[in-house]
């Protein structure tokens, strides 16, 4: 069994993270395109490592060490189970190439085990990057012992399990349940947009209870976290005791139960491996078809609807990016029922903040665009679209406009929402309005710029191109990124120069757009 493991696991962690096609591919385009993605996946990485790193001296300072490595194991897990949740399904049953695998002499048990394996080792990546900044400081400040290195290096090897395996029944079972019906990539987004809304609420709702925390109860807020992690994780507080020399016992029965759980999981998802993955492969046909009437419309509405259909076909593809606008919709919301005042004391920033609205809200709207992988997501299937008799211009204008139609209507929803909220007027009210919207509009245009740029054509799992492609991390981010960078220099400008500023920054916005517009429709799209 475990040479069959071994062969089936060094098979899918070949190419991960697509290192092995950047080893030994001989195309300049492609090894520039994975240079890319290497910065891009850089940049997120020292963002990651200095936020753990303010955040450990932050505690440091306040006197609340000993609670610091249960609050990373903590940080660690649920980021884990973030990422993990969108990717477990698709890669524990992913079909392609399983024809082939099931003719050899290996079970499901194998297939799933390597499978999992792979998933562990992307989530010890993660922990790691989550965990080093954190016990660096740690040790900086505190100067432990080598237990506490020890221990850590032993639960560093352990924390991605029991997260792997909330992310697994999860993604797993709304895989499955999905499997059940006749729409089930609908079902499927609508279920993942659920639980990604129930994690955000839990966490809003846990920085808001820390934002109302006065001095008295700061000498506390020890007991406070080890009182949550008890009841929500009980783990990241056994693991982090365990590094300051507290609670070993614990720590090896997390280690035993962390064992036993990753066993049931590989046990249970083994049982239903086949079901799942021909649900997941089958599709529903009608036998009652009748022609009634033929029905014409233009290039771009045929191009239009076809984006949709492409789009509605992929769960991840949706769940992907429909949840900045989403999220936008729902921090409106939140923001008009709980009131601006309160919404202003929970968030205490020395600037005014119902200036800066219109960009934090153009933030959500402008992450992960359609458009940064809409050319990505043709696959094997773009030189059908590159063949038509059709200009550039017409293409690539249908991804345009598809991302608008699905953005549009959810920030004009956002803007009302929060007009009633924070009752703006006069050049406030119109900064409300347009600023959102040019940007929006920017970022559409700015992820076809880069999906021109670094397209990937020959993936095999969408997973690939939605959350791992260069694309997606420049152009999904590019506009948020842009938008904040705006608020920050928005924020600190004086009173009397917010509205000139502000009328600047629509004018370059707007320029910019239409400089990329007019550079995006130039492109041969036959180069591709």
């Amino acid at each position: 069994m475990l040479r069959e493991v071994k062969i089936l696991a060094k098979l899918s962690l070949a190419n991960i993270y697509g290192l092995n096609t950047f080893r030994y591919s001989k195309d300049k385009k492609e090894k520039n395109r994975k240079r890319l993605l290497i910065c891009a996946y850089v940049f997120l990485l020292l963002t990651a490592v200095l936020y753990v790193s303010a955040l450990s001296i932050g505690l440091c300072t306040l006197g609340l060490s000993k609670i610091l490595p249960a609050y990373l194991v903590g940080i660690s897990s649920l980021i884990m189970v973030f990422f993990g949740f969108f990717k477990a399904g698709p890669v524990l049953f992913e079909k392609k190439g399983l024809d082939i695998l099931k003719s050899l002499p290996v079970s499901e048990t194998h297939i799933v085990i390597s499978r999992f394996i792979r998933l562990y080792v992307e989530n010890l990546f993660l922990g790691i990057i989550v965990l080093m900044p954190g016990v660096i400081v740690y040790g900086y400040m505190v100067k432990p012992g080598a237990e506490f290195y020890l221990v850590g290096f032993a639960a560093a090897l352990f924390i991605p399990i029991i997260p792997l395996v909330i992310a697994t029944f999860a993604g797993g079972l709304i895989t499955y349940i999905a499997s059940k019906v006749r729409h089930k990539s609908i079902i499927s987004t609508i279920l993942s947009l659920i639980l990604v809304v129930c994690i955000f609420a839990g966490t809003s709702m846990i920085s808001r209870v820390e934002g109302q925390l006065n001095d008295e109860m700061l000498q506390d807020m020890a007991l406070i976290i080890e009182d949550v992690f008890s009841k929500v994780y009980p783990p990241a507080l056994w693991m982090g005791n365990a590094m300051i020399g507290k609670g070993a016992a614990d720590c090896l029965l997390c280690f035993f139960v962390s064992i036993l759980i990753m066993t049931l999981t590989v046990w249970v998802v083994s049982r239903k491996f086949d079901e799942i993955v021909d649900g997941l492969s089958r599709s529903y046909s009608r036998g009652d078809y009748e022609i009634q009437s033929l029905e014409s419309s233009s290039v771009l509405g045929t191009l239009y609807k076809k984006e949709l259909k492409r789009y509605l076909a992929s769960s991840i593809y949706v769940t992907n990016t429909i949840i900045g606008p989403v999220l936008g919709v729902v921090m409106s919301a939140a923001i008009l029922i709980g009131g601006v005042d309160t919404f202003i004391s929970d968030v205490p920033l020395p600037f005014d903040i119902e200036g800066v609205i219109p960009f934090v809200l153009a933030a959500t709207f402008c992450m992960m665009p359609t458009t940064c992988t809409s050319i990505s997501m043709e696959g094997k299937e773009w030189w059908i679209v590159k063949s038509l008799p059709i200009s550039s211009k017409t293409v690539l204008d249908s991804k345009i406009l598809f991302n608008l139609s699905l953005s549009l209507p959810m920030l004009m929803v956002a803007q009302c929402l929060m007009i009633i909220a924070f009752k703006p007027a006069g050049a406030s009210l119109v900064w409300m309005i347009l600023i959102p919207v040019l940007m929006l509009v920017f970022s559409c245009v700015w992820g076809i710029a880069v999906n021109l740029k670094i397209p990937v054509f020959n993936w095999e799992n969408e997973v690939t191109v939605v959350k791992q492609s260069a694309s997606a991390a420049i152009g999904g981010l590019g506009g948020a990124a842009i938008a904040i960078v705006l608020a920050l220099i928005s924020a600190f400008v004086p009173d009397e120069l917010d509205t000139a500023v502000k009328a600047g920054i629509c004018i370059v916005v707007a320029i910019l757009t239409t400089m990329l517009y007019i550079r995006n429709n130039k492109v041969d799209l036959k180069t591709l």
